[in-house]
């Protein structure tokens, strides 16, 4: 599998955000369902200071909700299609961060990581975290113009390393008391025999998915190759199984499904972390030379 460069990382990107954009647009995001059904529920369970400024946004939200989610939609369709078409790429990286911000707070409820019941499975630490994290690594970059524009090894390793402390963070996220009794986890998958499966083994079940965690986000540390490709594969699979068993497919589908949840982002990062690995970089550094000396 080839590494892909950072135009191809940043149009990757463009295409989620434009799909985002598209989601917003359904019926049900100009209506009432919009505020009861998607933000909300980001408030319950939060501590008060969180809870109230998400309550607050929705009150000011609702009466206008057409308007504002015309606003919404228009903002995401702009930032997927400027990237993707390389236009002004920096600054919309920089309106994307901003734009991050305020959706993780007030419609993700910053993941729900505060309220003692946020799990990888359903979209933990927020979809929209995953895009402003990415949006900072695929910032343009002298890299451009160099060996194929794939990432530089600095930002290779910072999409590694931030995508090992996702998955240890993961890992101790499902050892939290509220998943290890026998309703800790039921509805928390869209497959309901995994839900069964749970409940009747829900300590075996959690401790399961934070080893294999924590695993994946030891093997992304290692500068040995089959190790770290070992990682860099782990990840993706679980991303996907995440994505279908506990995400349905960010529930793109139904009528109040605004994203394709964290599943994707994760293959993304994880993308990201294999465009220049330590060894790689070197022996393409090395083939750079050796090409410079035959042509001179």
């Amino acid at each position: 599998m080839r590494s892909l460069s950072r135009r191809w990382l940043q149009i990757i990107l463009g295409v989620f955000w434009f799909a985002d954009g598209i989601l917003q647009l359904k019926p049900q995001m100009f209506s009432s369902q919009f505020i009861s059904q998607v933000v909300l529920p980001t408030a319950q369970g939060q501590p008060l200071s969180i809870g109230h400024i998400i309550t607050l946004a929705a009150s000011l939200v609702a009466p206008h909700i057409a308007i504002y989610n015309f606003l919404f939609a228009g903002i995401q369709l702009f930032l997927g299609i400027m990237l993707i078409i390389n236009v002004w790429v920096k600054g919309t990286l920089f309106i994307s961060l901003i734009w991050t911000a305020i959706v993780w707070w007030l419609s993700e409820g910053f993941g729900m990581m505060f309220t003692g019941q946020a799990t990888f499975l359903t979209g933990a630490p927020g979809a929209v975290f995953l895009y402003g994290l990415i949006g900072i690594i695929v910032w343009p970059g002298n890299e451009d113009t160099e060996a194929n524009g794939v990432l530089s090894y600095k930002w290779s390793k910072v999409s590694r390393y931030s995508l090992a402390a996702l998955w240890t963070i993961g890992g101790f996220l499902q050892l939290q008391p509220a998943f290890l009794t026998h309703g800790g986890l039921n509805g928390v998958f869209s497959v309901d025999w995994f839900n069964h499966l749970a409940a009747s083994n829900p300590v075996l079940i959690n401790l399961m998915f934070a080893i294999l965690m924590w695993a994946t986000g030891l093997l992304l540390l290692f500068k040995n190759m089959k190790l770290f490709y070992t990682g860099f594969w782990l990840s993706v699979l679980m991303a996907l199984f995440i994505w279908w068993a506990g995400e349905g497919f960010g529930q793109i589908f139904t009528p109040v499904g605004t994203d394709p949840n964290s599943g994707p982002l994760l293959v993304l990062l994880a993308l990201c972390g294999k465009s220049m690995p330590h060894d790689v970089h070197k022996v393409d550094q090395s083939r750079l030379k050796r090409l410079h000396h035959q042509t001179n």
